[in-house]
């Protein structure tokens, strides 16, 4: 047995024009919508950022403390602390080390060492041991990476050592 079903085209029609306004309101809505960013601190902000759910207004979340931002720092001072490299000016071995201190009171310390013939620095006992040649902090300090908080300070030096 064969059933046939015959549909009216006005209908069709007019329910065809019904689903296209549907989805043409919806997109104006979604297009109407506006985003909004809150910084994330506390878990208040879930609470107030839920007012906002009725009205047109979309949210969105960004931590205010990033990677990149705990690893870079930009530094102000014109004699920074950080993870430094001292180099031997006859073997050109480079020596790595750290300081919360502006780095070239480090490297003073360094120096003091030496002319003092106290081996309790590992670049003043390279220096002594093996009779190399030091230079003037501007020759042979460099500042490798900036930083100004022992935890990070750590992290980075184990980087520059291993390279």
């Amino acid at each position: 047995m064969l059933v046939c079903l015959f549909y009216n085209p006005k209908e069709i029609a007019k329910q065809r024009k019904n689903q296209l306004i549907k989805e043409e309101q919806q997109t104006k809505q979604t297009q109407n919508r506006k985003w909004v960013i809150f910084t994330y601190h506390i878990p208040l902000i879930r609470r107030v950022t839920n007012l906002f759910k009725n009205i047109n207004i979309k949210i969105a979340f960004r931590a205010n403390n990033t990677v990149y931002q705990q690893l870079v720092q930009k530094t102000n001072s014109m004699n920074p602390s950080g993870v430094y490299e001292i180099k031997c000016n006859t073997c050109s071995k480079n020596y790595v080390g750290q300081s919360g201190r502006p780095i070239a009171k480090r490297c003073k310390e360094h120096i003091r060492y030496i002319k003092t013939n106290n081996p309790a620095l590992t670049y003043a006992t390279h220096i002594l041991n093996n009779r190399h040649e030091y230079g003037k902090a501007n020759d042979t300090l460099k500042l490798t990476q900036p930083c100004r908080k022992i935890m990070k300070m750590n992290h980075w030096e184990n980087m520059y050592v291993q390279i």
